[in-house]
């Protein structure tokens, strides 16, 4: 029997040969919603987030106060009013001191310049009227959705619903209109830069001189239109996934900087396991390895799976894959691929059995 016993002992050790065991985890992807510039939450009339809340990818989680951003874009818009007026005149004054002269290369280039600066102008203010309206849409999509939400619990009856989406159809329909006129501006202004291309500079000119400021002064409009744009479309703070929210980090009223996180979200599902192999081992994983993982909550669930890829250098071993808590080790990562029907939560630890055969 002693030696019966010893035989099968043998052949199960030579049994598991080329399948050394390791341990596994789940990958666990956390992400943060951060905020695109500095502000102020405000509340966003759809519920107040709270950590195990499911959100989806792309939804709305926080706003922010978008009255800074309103002032901006009126000052923008009364500094275009000014520049326009000192186009103007300096377009009048030119005019009339040079009323009588013919027209030649000369007075026409300098016709085409102040054409040029003057659709620039217009360029301007129809961006800076399409930003606006585009801030009047988030305004008027969070009122939407407070009415469909308020609807919903009868809050409100159809017709108050009908109203809030009129409002922000009309806004949209501005929208697509402002952008198709913007389009248009923009066409005219770029054919008059190439029709003033035609014509030479001419090497000394008083109305040039006058314009330099103006145009330099256009110059910075048009740079702060951009960096309003940028803070507006910032207003919306989005959920990164679609997941469960992990942690609240800043709710209405409170003020946030660029690149703050608003809330923290941890995805459902995991995409790969992560197993640290030991020198002890004596395993050489190579990509396409194929892996046998066992479920620790569940020992009759087993699938094939293959290593998809190895890491380059040791690293310390995660404190739930050590075998004593106490003893640091260092194992080479490996990374394993993951079935989507794998019924595994992000962070579970799994059993693998590693073959050398491909």
């Amino acid at each position: 029997m002693f030696l019966m016993a010893s035989t099968g002992v043998i052949i199960l050790i030579n049994g598991q040969t080329g399948t050394p065991f390791a341990t596994g985890q789940v990958n666990a992807q956390l992400y943060s919603a951060t905020s695109g510039s500095e502000g102020v939450l405000v509340e966003t009339g759809l519920g107040a987030l709270e950590p195990f809340q499911r959100v989806q990818e792309g939804q709305v989680i926080a706003r922010l106060d978008n009255r800074p951003v309103l002032a901006a874009l009126d000052v923008l818009k009364a500094e275009s009013g000014r520049l326009r007026l000192e186009v103007a005149s300096a377009r009048a004054s030119w005019e009339q001191a040079n009323s009588r002269l013919l027209v030649d290369s000369q007075s026409e280039w300098h016709r085409r310049m102040l054409q040029v600066e003057l659709l620039r102008l217009d360029v301007l203010d129809r961006e800076t009227q399409l930003e606006l309206d585009r801030v009047s849409l988030q305004h008027e999509e969070t009122r939407l959705g407070q009415a469909e939400q308020a609807f919903q619990g009868e809050a409100v009856n159809s017709l108050e619903l009908s109203r809030v989406k009129a409002l922000r159809d009309v806004i949209t329909e501005r929208i697509n209109h402002n952008t198709a006129a913007l389009l248009e501006s923009k066409g005219q202004l770029e054919a008059a830069r190439e029709r003033l291309a035609q014509y030479e500079e001419p090497s000394s000119d008083e109305l040039a001189a006058v314009l330099s400021p103006l145009q330099a002064a256009v110059d910075t409009q048009e740079a702060r239109i951009q960096e309003v744009r940028l803070r507006a479309e910032s207003l919306v703070i989005q959920s990164p996934i679609a997941g469960i929210i992990s942690a609240v980090h800043r709710v209405p009223g409170q003020t946030v900087i660029a690149g703050e996180p608003v809330i923290s979200v941890a995805a459902e599902r995991g995409s790969y396991i992560v197993a640290y192999l030991r020198q002890s081992q004596h395993i050489n994983p190579q990509v396409g390895m194929n892996v046998s993982v066992r479920m620790r909550s569940n020992r009759h669930m087993q699938f094939e799976a293959i290593i998809e890829r190895v890491g380059a250098s040791y690293e310390s071993i995660p404190l739930e894959q050590l075998r004593d808590p106490t003893r640091p080790e260092w194992g080479l990562p490996v990374r394993i691929s993951l079935r989507s029907d794998a019924d595994l939560v992000p962070g579970e630890l799994v059993d693998l059995h590693i073959s050398s055969g491909s």
